[in-house]
């Protein structure tokens, strides 16, 4: 390795080519599922239920500069300039590095919270290490995983503060399982090109497209109809209005998918789901109240 090629391999890049990096978004996220399970749980919020959130959203951070870090070849033959390791706006040293220290700081945060919190964090993480070098080229299995990502993190925030597992959280981590699932298929289909420049097995390339799309728009369907299930029990006029968002933009994806697989309306779907997802935590939190 030259000189030049040791310093670009450390590369810093920018505050925005980091947050593009952790995909920070996401990593929000996680923290308000993690607060919101909190406070549905305890049928209050204070300042201390903060603390928690911060070790699942310091490891989501960790886990896609890590996968970003792995995956840099089908990244790069998907033309992925927007990422920055491809775009070489930040090193790959210093995104591998990065993300075990973010690893580290996020065990470290959920152990202070308690065992049953540490557990989740550690097994949670050690499963995100895996996913590019051994789950992604699974079927199915690596949709799964990351799919889980947004269900353990209700699951977290609900033994952070209690011993037994809520109703509800029990309830919204399936919801944002199979919702995810279908979200992942999604972009399993986008990333075909590149998975099969890895050696990956992805579900579309094992099954077919159309079979990836109809499983897809199943599982939308199936998330939408469990979210209205806790109106068996609650009468809440903001989880009512909030839901109703999220099952639209839920809808909205299965029905365009349906039409349209072509890599621009994949990516659509890509962001109203990430809507959806977003809304459906504050919607899992109107239950709280």
């Amino acid at each position: 390795m030259t000189p030049f090629q040791s310093r670009q391999a450390w590369k810093l890049g920018g505050f925005n080519d980091w947050i593009a990096l952790t995909r920070a978004e996401h990593a929000a996220i996680v923290a308000i599922a993690v607060c919101a399970s909190e406070f549905v749980v305890a049928k209050r919020f204070a300042f201390e239920m903060l603390y928690p959130a911060l070790g699942p959203a310091l490891i989501a951070l960790g886990a896609f500069a890590w996968n970003d870090y792995f995956g840099i070849k089908t990244d790069k033959a998907l033309k992925r300039v927007e990422r920055p390791l491809v775009s070489g706006k930040i090193g790959k040293k210093s995104a591998f590095y990065a993300s075990l220290a973010l690893f580290v700081l996020g065990l470290a945060a959920s152990a202070a919270v308690n065992q049953a919190a540490f557990a989740i964090a550690a097994l949670f993480a050690a499963l995100a290490m895996l996913y590019d070098p051994v789950l992604k080229k699974l079927p199915l299995l690596g949709n799964a995983f990351i799919a889980s990502s947004m269900s353990i993190s209700f699951v977290y925030g609900n033994y952070a503060i209690a011993s037994g597992l809520n109703y509800f959280v029990l309830l919204f981590a399936i919801v944002s399982f199979t919702a995810g699932l279908a979200r992942e298929l999604v972009l399993t289909l986008r990333d075909v090109k590149g998975d099969v420049k890895i050696g990956a097995r992805t579900f579309p390339m094992a099954f077919g497209t159309r079979a990836t799309v109809v499983l897809a728009i199943a599982l939308f369907h199936v998330a939408v109809v469990m979210s209205l299930m806790p109106f068996a029990q609650t009468q809440s006029v903001a989880y009512a209005v909030l839901i109703g968002i999220t099952d639209v933009l839920i809808l909205i994806s299965a029905w365009r998918l349906a039409l349209d697989q072509r890599p621009r309306a994949l990516n659509k779907i890509r962001n109203y789901t990430l809507y959806a997802l977003l809304a459906g935590v504050i919607a899992f939190a109107a239950l709280g109240a």
